[in-house]
C-alpha cells in the first residue's frame, strides 16, 4: 500500500479535501474564527456535500474531547 495521496484515485482525494474542509470549519468553530459552515459547504462539489456534513458533525462532536491551544504569551 502506497502513502503517497497523489497516486489515490480522484475521488478519493475528493473525500480527503471535503474532510479536510469540515476539519477546518470546526477547528474555527472552537476558537471562535469568522466562519459560515454553509458557504464552505457549498464550495464542495455537490456530490460530497452529505459527506461533508456528516465529517463535519464528527469534527464538531470530537471537540468536546480535546483540550484548547493556550494562547501565545508575549516576549
Amino acid at each position: 500500500m502506497s502513502h503517497n495521496l497523489a497516486d489515490l484515485p480522484k475521488s478519493e482525494m475528493d473525500k480527503i479535501n471535503v474532510d479536510l474542509a469540515a476539519g477546518a470549519v470546526a477547528f474555527k468553530e472552537r476558537y471562535n474564527q469568522p466562519i459560515v459552515a454553509e458557504i464552505v459547504e457549498r464550495g464542495q462539489p455537490e456530490h460530497l456535500r452529505e459527506y461533508f456534513r456528516e465529517r463535519l458533525a464528527h469534527h464538531r462532536a470530537k471537540k468536546a474531547t480535546l483540550g484548547k491551544m493556550e494562547p501565545e504569551q508575549p516576549k
